[in-house]
């Protein structure tokens, strides 16, 4: 929050000092008065350019998010699927799967979470992952129940490894569309305050107080943006929700649930 407040008053001092440096005096007025309308039209082609940029960028993060959390459900979804499966295995190896898949999604809100800001995994969440395909590997193929078991904590741990991938490669941030985007938006909010100091701008109270103050906004737009690359950073980030809320809920299944 600091740094967005540091950087939204640096550009309206400078774009204020550049106003009163280049602004041009009232006499010019009149002699620009015939150039007005193409000035105007213009000004709207930058405005127009930018708000485009922008309203793509905020898409295309808007649905990244969306996407992340949307995954991170269904992750969880999945774990809890196959811990409700367990019922019918064998043991040792049903204490050891239930045991990894409780591990697991804490892990996951605990340790990799925080490193996802970075583009990061954490290596024990995925030696447990591991663990629990070859505890599920290990099950028998008879009875005919525990074999259908088998097969459907497989196909249910093959998601949770799909999904687990989508969400670290989301953790990289943008892809390229999405960088194309964030730079026509900063371009074009640079273009919308250079523009009217370049063309002709009087450098009246009342003008000044208006450039600056459109400074001010855009600045802010653009530190947002630069804050939104990254589905788990930032002021849109996604939080772990769901697996803090699967650590409870399998923590509240009933003991003969468990046996």
């Amino acid at each position: 929050m600091w740094t967005a407040l540091v950087v939204v008053l640096v550009s309206v001092v400078v774009t204020a000092v550049a106003c009163v440096l280049l602004g041009r005096s009232r006499a010019h007025e009149q002699s620009d008065d015939r150039d007005a309308d193409s000035r105007g039209f213009l000004g709207a082609v930058v405005s127009g350019l930018f708000i485009v940029a922008l309203a793509f960028y905020v898409v295309i993060v808007w649905e990244g998010n969306g996407a992340a959390g949307d995954n991170a459900s269904r992750e969880a979804a999945a774990v809890a699927d196959v811990y409700w499966q367990t019922s019918v295995m064998p043991q040792p190896q049903r204490d050891v799967i239930r045991g990894l898949l409780v591990e697991y999604p804490k892990l996951v809100a605990d340790k990799e979470w925080p490193l996802l800001a970075d583009g990061e995994s954490d290596g024990g969440t995925t030696a447990t992952l591991n663990s629990l395909h070859a505890a599920v590997l290990s099950l028998p193929v008879t009875p005919d129940e525990v074999r259908s078991t088998r097969e459907r904590a497989m196909e249910r741990l093959r998601e949770i490894t799909d999904l687990r991938r989508e969400r670290l490669d989301s953790a990289s941030g943008l892809d390229d569309t999405g960088h194309l985007m964030l730079i026509g938006t900063i371009v074009g909010a640079v273009a919308m305050v250079v523009f009217p100091l370049l063309i002709g701008f009087t450098a009246r109270r009342r003008h000044v107080l208006q450039i600056c103050l459109t400074t001010a906004i855009l600045a802010f737009v653009c530190v947002l943006c630069l804050g939104m690359t990254q589905p788990f950073d930032g002021m849109l980030r996604v939080d772990p929700e769901p697996f803090t809320n699967l650590t409870e809920e399998l923590a509240a299944i009933p003991v003969e649930e468990n046996r």
